[in-house]
């Protein structure tokens, strides 16, 4: 199961495979269809499986992911299911984004030196990671709860 969804736009592909790496690094399951998806498979059910096995989805809000309909379609998905969605913008600004996407909080990167894009996608990954951290908690105490329960 992927922590994360990354979705975007192909023109933005070197931009997504680096988000992914930063995230790999942090020891997170990362779905990016270009690398995730195999040859042969099909496309459209691999990402809707993804997406919805995934709690975080990255949309990586550039000029271009907003002309996507693969991106629309895959972000009206995530919002409906009540994915935490989060816009990584890089060639545009809060104030540039369709109101579909404009009331989640996200990062701007633009602008933004190496430095302080590596800080703030560590600190976002930090958050996905804490998030995984307590579900996997709950998940075992509930496990716990549940075998005590059948051993009495």
């Amino acid at each position: 199961m992927p922590d994360v969804f990354i979705s975007y736009s192909v023109k933005d592909e070197k931009l997504a495979r680096f988000v992914r790496e930063h995230l790999l690094q942090k020891e997170l399951d990362v779905f990016l269809a270009s690398i995730s998806i195999n040859q042969g498979e099909h496309w459209t059910p691999q990402i809707f499986e993804a997406l919805k096995a995934s709690d975080w989805v990255f949309l990586l809000a550039s000029k271009s992911a907003m002309e996507s309909p693969n991106v629309q379609q895959e972000m009206g998905a995530a919002i409906s299911h009540g994915k935490k969605v989060v816009p990584i913008m890089w060639d545009m600004q809060p104030g540039d984004l369709p109101r579909w996407i404009a009331d989640f909080q996200g990062l701007i990167l633009s602008g933004a030196t190496m430095d302080n894009i590596n800080l703030q996608m560590s600190q976002l990954a930090e958050r996905v990671k804490s998030n995984k951290v307590k579900g996997q908690l709950v998940a075992g105490a509930v496990f716990a709860g549940l075998l005590y329960f059948l051993a009495n």
